[in-house]
């Protein structure tokens, strides 16, 4: 293993202090704390957006810190979910007496400490609500979703209620246009290399090469398909055609496109991939109203992408194409 690192205990210490400073109209990392904010904080009274998550999958989602998304991004380890303790601790600091929307990840270290600390938030007084994230089909079949994975696609939720919180509106609503919008992205991984582990040199995931692996988590963990190694333009009707019968999305739909990379694939194939995916979209009638390619939410050096479809109607444009500037992604 080859990386630029120094202490494998400091990873995560570094990485966020590095970020901040890199960052540093946009963020501030209080001393000791792994707790990212908004430098400028949200005004007091509006709705702050929280979320826990572990590293590792940078910029994910520490990036997504700023005007129109995230306020705290309080980080854990590699892969590991921040404690419920430390985690509802970095609300309370933040909070200023303001309603909170605690946002989680569908992963069992995640879903069980952002419990916790919504519970500790809740018992302590505060008007805390907590909704949680899931759009990964490779990980659970249709019909039973709230049993997925969150993937990359939970940036259309955050967007979304991001945008309405930064207007002023109610928690309710917060959490009501957060669950539609969440119930609109459809997501799925194509993985074509392994990656390590940062801190244990240890490989998370192996891919014979004449293969892509379909459904894969942020996490190195296996997908549940495969498919032969294929153009781009194969591969992405592949996986489109996955997430438009799951949904369904059907013929006269506006979507947006997020193809994320996964660490190791170059902004050219994910522009390739994209213009790919937009071609077929249009081929069976959906027409793609906005997107992004990059990496957003990434697994180490890991080669491969994951496509997010996310199905609009006039409110979520609204609120996707309102104001945002975080260091991942800005539409300013």
């Amino acid at each position: 293993m080859k990386k630029f690192l120094n202490d494998p205990e400091k990873i995560m210490d570094e990485t966020m202090i590095g970020y901040a400073l890199s960052n540093n109209k946009r963020l501030v990392l209080p001393e000791g704390t792994h707790n990212m904010m908004r430098k400028i904080p949200k005004a007091k009274g509006k709705v702050k957006l929280v979320v826990g998550n572990g590293g590792g999958h940078e910029p994910g989602l520490m990036g997504w810190v700023g005007l129109g998304m995230y306020d705290l991004d309080c980080l854990g380890d590699i892969f590991t979910a921040q404690s419920a303790k430390v985690f509802a601790e970095a609300i309370q600091e933040m909070c200023d007496d303001s309603p909170v929307l605690l946002t989680i990840a569908n992963h069992p270290g995640d879903v069980v400490n952002g419990n916790l600390a919504y519970s500790i938030c809740k018992k302590s007084g505060m008007q805390v609500e907590k909704v949680l994230f899931y759009d990964d089909i490779g990980s659970a079949p249709k019909g039973q979703e709230e049993e997925r994975r969150g993937m990359a696609g939970i940036m259309f939720s955050i967007k979304c209620a991001g945008a309405l919180a930064e207007a002023g509106a109610s928690l309710e609503e917060c959490v009501k246009i957060f669950e539609k919008a969440r119930d609109n992205v459809r997501t799925i991984a194509l993985t074509l290399g392994s990656c390590t582990h940062p801190a244990t040199g240890l490989v998370m995931m192996e891919t014979p090469k004449d293969i892509v692996g379909l459904g894969a988590g942020v996490h190195g963990e296996s997908g549940s398909m495969e498919t032969p190694f294929a153009p781009s333009k194969e591969l992405a009707k592949v996986t489109t055609s996955l997430l438009v019968e799951d949904k369904p999305f059907g013929k006269g739909d506006e979507v947006c496109v997020l193809i994320n990379g996964m660490g190791a694939t170059s902004l050219m194939e994910l522009s390739i991939f994209y213009k790919d995916v937009c071609e077929y979209l249009d081929g069976i009638g959906i027409k793609v109203y906005d997107g992004t390619a990059g990496n957003y939410v990434t697994t180490q050096e890991m080669s491969g992408l994951s496509l997010s479809l996310f199905k609009l109607d006039d409110e979520l444009k609204k609120y996707w194409d309102a104001p945002c500037s975080t260091p991942a992604y800005t539409n300013l």
